[in-house]
């Protein structure tokens, strides 16, 4: 417990970078449209808010508690004011539900491969149909919309180049964990991602050099075994 809160410590290490942070999750969540300005606090922490004119009047409330529920996420205390988000430091509760996150998204979606190579095979059948499709384009697209289902992947590229610590010995643990987990997480997307091209591939005909013996050839043969039912005039093996 920390004299006078329970729930965050204010921390001013980092503040430019962890301001850039916090502006690039809430852009994602609030979309290109609206215009998201951040500030330094005076005593730490960083103030976040979209512009009135950039962002219809009975759609701020949600945006603002939108972006809010994603910075939680990344681990952050916030406070919701009626036209601003104030971001006050790490948070214990918000890192240990991160955490909880993070253990979920390996044990569940992450940990299901066949819906990856499925999803990569509908959107890119669906592309092909387009006539003078380009299958390096249909790749590229394919892929966005795996990384999308995965959700993963552009979470952890915001927090990537920044340096999350703290002078507090609990939420620096819970730090350390989190990153520990972010890690297991990457290396489960980069497979998901990979799966995905392999499928695409192999639907599309595009060319590719001799992949690597990898570990998950079990996953690449449910794979292939998805395009062969895809594809017509193809029998499964």
């Amino acid at each position: 417990m920390i004299q006078g809160s329970s729930w965050f410590v204010r921390d001013q290490t980092g503040q430019g970078a962890q301001a850039l942070a916090i502006q690039q999750i809430c852009v994602r969540i609030a979309g290109p449209e609206a215009r998201i300005r951040t500030a330094d606090l005076p005593l730490g922490g960083v103030q976040v808010w979209a512009e009135p004119d950039s962002c219809a009047h009975d759609r701020l409330w949600a945006v603002h508690h939108r972006m809010a529920r994603e910075i939680g996420l990344a681990g952050w205390h916030t406070e919701v004011g009626s036209d601003r988000l104030l971001v006050l430091g790490w948070s214990a509760p918000a890192l240990d539900h991160r955490a909880r996150v993070l253990r979920n998204a390996l044990e569940h979606r992450l940990n299901d491969h066949e819906r990856t190579a499925s999803l990569a095979l509908r959107t890119a059948a669906r592309l092909l149909c387009h006539p003078g499709a380009d299958p390096a384009d249909i790749a590229a697209q394919t892929l966005d919309r795996v990384a999308r289902d995965l959700r993963w992947p552009a979470r952890l590229a915001v927090l990537g180049e920044l340096e999350r610590t703290s002078t507090v010995e609990p939420l620096r643990i819970r730090l350390a964990q989190v990153t520990g987990l972010e890690e297991r997480v990457r290396r489960r997307c980069a497979e998901h991602l990979d799966i995905a091209l392999r499928a695409i591939r192999t639907l599309a005909g595009l060319t590719a050099p001799p992949p690597e013996p990898q570990p998950e050839t079990r996953l690449v043969g449910t794979a292939e075994r998805l395009v062969a039912a895809t594809v017509p005039n193809r029998s499964p093996q």
